[in-house]
């Protein structure tokens, strides 16, 4: 009886503690959370801020430059300016550039600039010369590692030198040590690109500015490979990003950025373009859909400027022309001597089906990109061109909807009808999608390819199974991800549809290429009518599969596995001949639909469409085209070494950059003293244009950041909650009973 007396005043008197801390809690802990709740808030808002910043600390400077800081991070002055010029020459299939990128350094200081800019990804950089006033310098082709180890005694000896490095297929730098007080360096590059041709239109795209990347993984710190330290120092490239475990290089591919300048203020990075246009057939139509240009026409020949002659490097520059009708080639052969032997360029374009074949029923899979770097136009883009492909489905069409940024998320559990209730659904969804976070697109695509339909449906009779990409490519992790799709792909599809000014060309055509696909661009919202019924024509149409060529003689032709061509695409294919040309005729065969398709092409004796062993830049095309398919075979298994083995020497035989060649230039006088300290800058891109400024994006491994601070705020909270509820207090009802 005593112990339930002793239960029940115990019970009694937790009530009544009960009652007072609950008192308590209302009246004095929940005051003290709500503020700590609010500190907590403009804290994390702060962070977020600041670690935007760093990005785009140059951001709201009048006049392009970068602010110079020393060592301890203390701004000493301004820093360089940049410009660029580049020239097109085009004829045949082949466009021939050259760039040149000028360094002006306005400061009392000598400098060392670092500039990360972006190339079209088939660019075969084959020369580099550095000008300074009418001194030139040419750049040699060597292997990275040595060219770095020049630069670096000839940046230390106080010798003016420049190094350009590939860092992605599309993503360069280039580093310009000891530029004097008051002096300008030029740095000259001159590459070799394939021309775009499908649907009866050429077109060429020149990148000119880039879209920041997502890095995800953890953070490595700089300086953290002990073999690339001492080559590369502490953060070399003064970028935004440190190294992760996901991306080694991220220090190397985040430039700083600036926002773009008012209409009424000169461009921050300012771009001349010049073109000159010999195709050798007439022309119908020529345009710069995302600039306004300045033509002229001589016999025949378009020389074209800008009409403004300079424009701000905010969004790519894009030129397209489409022949006379009846002009169009249907087949074309360019060839080249180079050393003693003989490159050639097949172009042949498939037959069209005249009648499209009867509808088959399609699982369509739709992956819309919604982090931080699609905000403002892009996101607006990226839900018109899904309001488009909705409206294109068919009732028997299945489909979803997946979303990620720094998570994923999917419509359907698994695809569904494509019925008018799924649709209406679908199209809420769409309405309502908008940019933030990071940009974890793995587990998105893990997501998208292996998704199953429900198991009402036979396995035979699924539908064909197509996954539409809708990104502007911006990370950093790209190999990865090409690993993902060629082991995840079976049976299914991958398109791309690149969003925004300036997408990342490279991973979106790469992409296509591993997941079997095609890909397309759109750069603004006019585009998106005409360029998603583009691609809805193509997944209407079957491909021109099983593709084979056949020569009169062996030849080493890249690539070496056809991809599928799809309705409005020509089949292109580099290749090496040897020590003479062949003749005789090459033969084409493959599948179009259920039927078999094959073309001869006479070679030789004049009779095929381009006989002639002069058309610039192809063997250098066919170097490239090689030198991808080897870097391919690492994608998809091959050792590093193996890879690295075959390319190095094929790119010093051709003098191409590449992953493990770089160009260097030194001009041997002594200019700097050893006294005279020498500062290092980096020359900051221009935000793509329509783009907003993003905030901090967390990546995925440590996108719970933020909620972990809230958790542990709130653990803490209630664990001094519940240790004050639990303090031993005297019982002084049992103690006198006692």
């Amino acid at each position: 009886m005593e112990t339930y007396q002793r239960v029940y005043l115990r019970l009694g008197t937790d009530a009544r503690r009960f009652g007072g801390a609950s008192r308590w809690l209302l009246f004095r802990v929940l005051p003290v959370v709500l503020l700590a709740a609010m500190v907590l808030l403009c804290l994390g808002s702060l962070a977020a801020r600041a670690s935007a910043s760093v990005q785009g600390e140059a951001e709201g400077r009048a006049g392009g430059h970068m602010l110079l800081r020393d060592e301890r991070g203390e701004e000493v002055g301004r820093a360089l300016l940049q410009a660029s010029t580049v020239h097109f020459d085009i004829s045949g299939v082949i466009a021939t550039a050259t760039l040149e990128q000028s360094f002006r350094n306005d400061t009392g200081r000598w400098l060392e600039g670092v500039y990360a800019f972006p190339l079209p990804d088939t660019a075969a950089v084959r020369a580099m010369e550095m000008r300074l006033g009418e001194r030139r310098i040419v750049g040699k082709i060597r292997e990275k590692t040595a060219a770095r180890e020049i630069y670096r005694e000839a940046r230390s000896a106080g010798k003016t030198a420049s190094l350009v490095e590939q860092q992605r297929p599309n993503l360069f730098t280039s580093r310009v040590a000891n530029i004097a007080p008051g002096e300008t360096v030029v740095v000259r590059l001159e590459y070799v690109q394939q021309l775009d041709y499908r649907t009866g239109a050429f077109s060429l795209r020149f990148p000119a500015t880039i879209t920041p990347r997502y890095m995800p993984g953890l953070p490595l710190g700089a300086g953290s490979d002990p073999e690339e330290a001492p080559a590369l120092e502490v953060n070399p490239y003064l970028g935004w990003a440190l190294p992760t475990t996901a991306v080694a290089d991220a220090d190397a591919i985040s430039p700083l950025q600036l926002p773009q300048p008012g209409s009424e203020l000169a461009p921050l990075n300012p771009l001349q373009v010049t073109v000159r246009l010999d195709m050798g057939i007439p022309l119908a139509h020529v345009e710069a859909p995302y600039h306004d240009i300045a033509l002229v026409r001589r016999a025949g020949v378009y020389d074209i400027s800008l009409a403004n002659g300079v424009t701000e490097m905010d969004r790519d520059f894009v030129l397209a022309w489409r022949p006379v009708t009846g002009s169009e080639p249907t087949a074309a052969l360019f060839n080249e001597e180079v050393a003693g032997e003989y490159y050639g360029l097949l172009l042949v374009m498939p037959p069209a089906i005249e009648k499209a074949p009867a509808p088959l029923p399609r699982e369509i899979v739709f992956v819309v990109d919604t982090s931080g770097s699609m905000g403002g136009v892009a996101i607006r883009q990226a839900r018109n061109s899904l309001v488009r492909a909705l409206q294109a489905l068919r009732p028997e069409d299945y489909f979803n909807i997946i979303e990620f940024n720094s998570s994923h998320r999917a419509l359907y559990p698994e695809p569904q009808a494509a019925t008018r209730a799924h649709l209406q659904r679908a199209l809420d969804f769409v309405k309502h999608l908008e940019a933030d976070g990071g940009t974890e697109m793995l587990p998105a695509l893990r997501a998208a390819l292996p998704m199953p339909l429900s198991g009402e449906l036979p396995r035979d009779n699924r539908p064909l199974r197509q996954v539409i990409f809708m990104t502007d490519g911006a990370v950093g992790n790209e190999v990865a991800l090409f690993e993902e799709i060629s082991a995840r792909l079976e049976d299914s599809r991958l398109f791309t549809v690149g969003i925004g000014s300036a997408p990342n060309s490279w991973f979106m055509r790469e992409a296509a290429r591993f997941g079997r696909g095609s890909h397309i661009h759109i750069g603004n919202l006019d585009e998106v009518e005409t360029k998603m019924a583009v691609l809805f024509e193509q997944l209407a149409y079957p491909a021109a599969i099983d593709l084979q060529l056949d020569w009169p003689l062996p030849v080493e032709a890249w690539p070496q596995r056809i991809p599928d061509l799809y309705r409005g695409e020509p089949l292109l294919v580099a290749v090496k001949y040897g020590a003479s040309l062949p003749a005789g005729e090459v033969q084409v065969t493959g599948r179009l639909g259920d039927k078999p398709w094959s073309q001869r092409i006479q070679l030789g004796n004049g009779q095929d469409p381009v006989s002639a062993a002069g058309h610039r830049g192809v063997a250098s095309v066919w170097a490239r085209q090689k030198i991808a398919g080897l870097l391919d075979q690492q994608v998809r298994g091959r050792s590093a070494d193996a890879v690295r083995a075959d390319v190095l020497p094929l790119a010093l035989q051709h003098q191409l950059l590449s992953p493990y060649t770089s160009f260097v230039a030194v001009e041997e006088r002594i200019r700097r003293t050893e006294d005279t300290a020498l500062q290092k800058v980096a020359v900051p891109n221009t935000r793509p244009r329509g783009q907003v400024a993003q905030g901090f994006a967390y990546p995925r491994t440590a996108t719970t950041g933020p909620a972990k601070i809230w958790l542990g705020a709130l653990l803490v909270l209630l664990g001094t909650l519940l240790r004050t509820l639990r303090q031993p207090e005297a019982d002084h009802v049992a103690a006198r009973r006692d």
